[in-house]
């Protein structure tokens, strides 16, 4: 990057973690949830504005895009936080999970050494030289998968549609081989499994039809 667009990424980064903080003060506060969404919004553009410069000119649709859905399912989650109880558990947990592929996503439109691993890692074929044009084959295909990551998780729950997500990820996304994808695969349902429901003791959202079945089998 040249010296000015290292200024504006600068510039940018310090904009994201002063709106950062300065939402978590006003969420100490008490303020309305309303006014809360201010600066998250700015967080957002100075968020653009730091990454803008990392990023080459044909892939910058790709970056609003990617932020967009970011703003969605932050937007998601902040209204989810209205609801009470139990009822509100699984959309978080759906909206944490896809701040979590978000975030994954526009790292992987930089050229960065986050972007690059990310890319090879988990998605040899959303690498923007695989796929022309980038402006809408690839956005469609990343916002489908999520589409299918959060029906996955509705109707077989997390314990199950996790690690099968990631394995199909990384097979067919990332291009690593079979034996690789079943190890990361089964890696992932050990530590969600370990961290939610043993370490946190939190019960994670079975699936409707996971459900079913085992009230079948229990009857």
């Amino acid at each position: 990057m040249s010296g000015g667009s290292s200024t504006r990424s600068l510039a940018g980064g310090i904009g994201v973690v002063v709106f950062l903080a300065a939402y978590l003060v006003m969420l100490g506060m008490g303020l309305h949830r309303t006014i809360l969404l201010a600066p998250l919004a700015l967080g957002l553009a100075a968020l653009v504005c730091a990454l803008k410069p990392m990023v080459e000119v044909e892939k910058q649709s790709a970056l609003y895009f990617a932020i967009g859905i970011l703003a969605f399912m932050i937007f998601f989650l902040h209204e989810t936080y209205e609801f009470k109880g139990k009822e509100r558990n699984f959309p978080l947990i759906i909206g944490y999970a896809g701040i979590v592929l978000s975030l994954l996503d526009i790292a992987s439109v930089t050229e960065t050494v986050a972007g690059r691993f990310v890319t090879r890692f988990f998605g040899a074929t959303l690498d923007p030289s695989e796929i022309k044009p980038r402006e809408v084959r690839r956005e469609l295909l990343v916002f489908g998968v999520m589409v299918l990551g959060v029906i996955g998780i509705w109707l077989f729950g997390f314990l199950i549609a996790s690690p099968i997500f990631v394995f199909l990820w990384m097979l067919l996304g990332g291009g690593k081989s079979v034996k690789l994808s079943l190890y990361v695969g089964l890696g992932t349902f050990v530590f969600v499994y370990l961290l939610f429901e043993q370490i946190l003791s939190y019960e994670l959202y079975r699936g409707e039809v996971t459900t079913w079945i085992m009230d079948m089998i229990w009857e």
